[in-house]
């Protein structure tokens, strides 16, 4: 009983997933917020912020630029929220992990933004996949004049 509950909520996760990347595709904000409210409504808001971020995950591989759109336009979204800071955490844990110091070669910006040197540029994207790159570029700002303290 507990396996066909289980594959009952996978499969009707997986459909909400392929429902709002096929609505994002479309690229048209009031239906994105629609659908969110729609999606809130039925499932919650934590089920749907974990539906869209597993949307832009799909997404970043599969449609890159539309998952740019979707951060861009939408950064206000407990999903885009989120998403945002597992990217901030996981840029710190694989610049840390590859060598790079907090305060020297990289800095982090109380609103999600990681300042970054070009060398360390170059070490973080060497150790992330090409979908993470994808999400991972929209918070890097590499600037070579910034001092970290």
């Amino acid at each position: 009983m507990y396996e066909q509950d289980f594959e009952k909520e996978f499969d009707e996760f997986n459909s909400a997933v392929a429902l709002f990347a096929y609505i994002l595709k479309l690229r048209d904000k009031t239906l994105v917020e629609t659908c969110e409210q729609t999606l809130i409504s039925i499932l919650g808001s934590t089920c749907t912020a974990n539906v869209m971020n597993a949307a832009m995950f799909d997404l970043a591989e599969s449609a890159p630029e539309t998952c740019k759109w979707l951060w861009q336009n939408f950064p206000y979204l407990d999903a885009s929220i989120s998403l945002k800071e597992h990217f901030v955490m996981l840029a710190i844990q694989k610049l840390i992990s590859q060598g790079c110091i907090l305060g020297k070669d990289f800095s982090a910006t109380t609103d999600g933004i990681i300042l970054i040197n070009p060398a360390a540029k170059v070490v973080l994207f060497q150790s992330i996949s090409d979908a993470d790159s994808i999400l991972m570029g929209e918070i890097i700002q590499v600037n070579d004049q910034v001092v970290f303290y």
